[in-house]
């Protein structure tokens, strides 16, 4: 039964989540002894009546899926800009890809050390500070100071129209935490649930190991409730509705899972002070 309200409740990806707003997926897959696991490496397309916005490029591994994508959801249109949240793999991997297949596309963000990565798109990069507006067409993606990062140069994004807010590696979280593994994962069929459509809500050891892991600072930060708090006037100041992060399932839910992802937080610095 449990197996067959999964497969109702579970939409295949790509899946709209908001006004314009697709969530792409390119969940990779790991093949264990007794079962297969996925983890999420999100990507998300943002389209408005003139212009489009890719959030984040994917992992190279899955630039076929995602090319194909792009395709039937562009459409036969070019794909305007991308926007890589910070300079790490999972994020920027395929923008040389992206700039060969769609070459006046424009790469916008804090982009300071792109030209050393990719020195052959550099007259696509376009520097982005917070604050900056892209006008998509009756769609606007707002540039926002990323409050949880783990790169100088990390940035969120903002669709107001949407109310949607993508926050790179902020509130991203395991699914399993038996398995001991840096990537948050899932079984196969959860890959396009909202975390409300979720059998079980985020734990917060799950939380914790990927706040420990990916963002590595919070294991010596005491001060979870100052960055937490901080997030909430954000998301009240700016009427965020859902939350997009790159690893981990869409949060349509952000009430009730911000204070597990503060708990692991703090249970990620308690962790690392108890060590010898």
């Amino acid at each position: 039964m449990e197996e067959q309200l999964i497969e109702t409740m579970s939409s295949d990806l790509p899946r709209s989540v908001a006004k314009g707003v697709t969530w792409m997926s390119s969940c990779l897959p790991f093949h264990l002894a007794d079962r297969v696991i996925h983890g999420h490496n999100s990507t998300y397309l943002v389209q408005g009546e003139h212009s489009s916005i890719l959030v984040d490029t994917g992992n190279p591994s899955s630039w076929p899926i995602i090319s194909r994508t792009l395709d039937a959801l562009l459409d036969g249109r070019q794909l305007t800009y991308v926007f890589p949240t910070h300079p790490e793999l999972p994020h920027t991997g395929n923008l040389p890809r992206l700039v060969e297949k769609y070459p006046d596309i424009k790469v916008v963000g804090d982009i300071r050390d792109y030209h050393l990565f990719y020195p052959q798109i550099v007259p696509n990069l376009h520097a982005k500070v917070p604050g900056d507006r892209i006008e998509l067409g009756g769609q606007e993606f707002t540039v926002v100071e990323a409050l949880i990062r783990d790169l100088p140069n990390t940035q969120w994004g903002f669709v107001p129209e949407a109310g949607v807010l993508f926050t790179a590696d902020g509130f991203c979280y395991m699914h399993r935490p038996e398995l001991d593994d840096e990537d948050p994962v899932h079984l196969p069929g959860e890959c396009g649930l909202t975390t409300s459509e979720l059998r079980e809500p985020v734990a917060v050891e799950n939380a914790a190991f990927f706040t420990g892991s990916a963002l590595y600072w919070a294991r010596f930060a005491n001060d979870a409730d100052a960055v937490y708090d901080r997030v909430l006037h954000l998301i009240d100041d700016l009427g965020v509705k859902s939350v997009a992060p790159t690893h981990g399932n869409f949060i349509s839910n952000i009430r009730d899972v911000e204070p597990i992802i503060r708990a692991g937080h703090k249970r990620a610095y308690r962790y690392e002070t108890a060590q010898p």
